[in-house]
Order: C-alpha cells, then structure tokens, then sequence
C-alpha cells in the first residue's frame, strides 16, 4: 500500500478519458462480470440466481480482506469464481490476477460493492465490457449507468424528514436487484421506441 497513491493517480488520469458507451439489453448480455466484496457475498445471491435463471454466464470476483475467509468453490451460474489477487506494494490487481481476467471478461460488468476499493476500481477501468454499472463512490467513476445509494440524512426528502427509505442504507443484496431493475427497464423502453 505503500505507492497506492501513484494507481489512484493513474486511474484519475485513465478515467478522464470517455469509454465508450454501448449499451447491452439485459436479455443481449451472454457474460456478467459481478465485482463484489466477501463480506457481503452472502446478499448477492438472490441476484446471481437472477442472472443465472436468465441464461446469463456470471464471472465472480471476490476481493477478500482477511485471508482465513473462505470462498464457496462454486456458485449456481458463476464460472469461474475468481478470488482478486493484489499486489501489496501498489494496491492493484497483480499481474497474474489480470491475465485471468482478462481471459473471463465479459459483455457487461456490474460493480455491486458498497464500499470504496481501489483494486476492484482499477478492474472496473480496466474492464472491456461495453456497458458498465455501479455505484458511484467518487467524482470519477467508469460506470455508464449509475445507481444512487439513499442517503441518510434528511437532504433529499421535501420536508427536510428522512423518509423510511433513506435510513436503510442498501447492502451489495439491493444494490444488485437495483441495478438488474434498471437495467431491464432500460432495454425495455428502447426495443419499445
């Protein structure tokens, strides 16, 4: 972690520079690349159930924080399960974990973390999936679609009271079935136009 300042840097510099963006129907998709964080691996399964009852081919990764956390060795409609490998010194993927996934990318990744993470946002940019879609959690973000977590305070609600909603901060569990909600939506009303 001790030159992480320098791949934040890069990635600044890389995301200043548009993807393009090619959007891709939920039903189009043929490989998700799900980026999600162990602890919460546990709420995404209803939506990799999902994607895998649609017919979709799902790439996990999963970065790990603790090195005792065990992943499962297989997942309904997950192939492969890739654990993300770092490199201490700079806090990106190492270069054995990135020729693996590059092997597995896919048409669309969906970032369904919750938390900011420098690796799994060096995987996002690096990506070649056309249609990307995350949770913002900086000024700078590859995501083409954008979903927004409820905010706490009371900002948002017109009579400046936190609404129900806005209390319950979402898990990886909810932000993924917001994404997929969306996502299906969009592709709707563009085969209807």
């Amino acid at each position: 972690m001790c030159l992480s300042f320098i791949t934040a840097w890069r990635l600044r510099r890389q995301l200043k520079r548009p993807a393009p963006e090619q959007f891709r129907a939920f039903d189009d998709a043929g490989r998700v690349v799900l980026l999600a964080q162990s602890r919460e691996l546990s709420s995404l399964l209803p939506g990799i159930q999902e994607l895998a009852d649609a017919g979709i081919k799902i790439t996990l990764v999963v970065e790990i924080h603790h090195s005792k956390e065990v992943l499962p060795a297989t997942l309904p409609g997950c192939q492969p399960i890739l654990r993300l490998r770092t490199s201490w010194w700079w806090n990106r993927p190492s270069r054995q974990f990135l020729a693996s996934f590059d092997a597995h990318d896919g048409d669309v990744l969906i970032d369904a973390s919750t938390t900011p993470s420098l690796p799994l946002l060096c995987l996002a940019v690096r990506s070649r999936a056309s249609f990307k879609i995350g949770v913002a959690k900086g000024e700078e973000n590859p995501f083409h679609l954008q979903i927004l977590m409820p905010d706490s305070s009371g900002a948002g609600h017109p009579d400046g009271g936190v609404s129900p909603a806005a209390g319950t901060p979402l898990d990886a569990g909810g932000l993924l079935k917001n994404a997929l909600f969306y996502w299906k939506k969009i592709g709707v009303k563009e085969n209807n136009l």
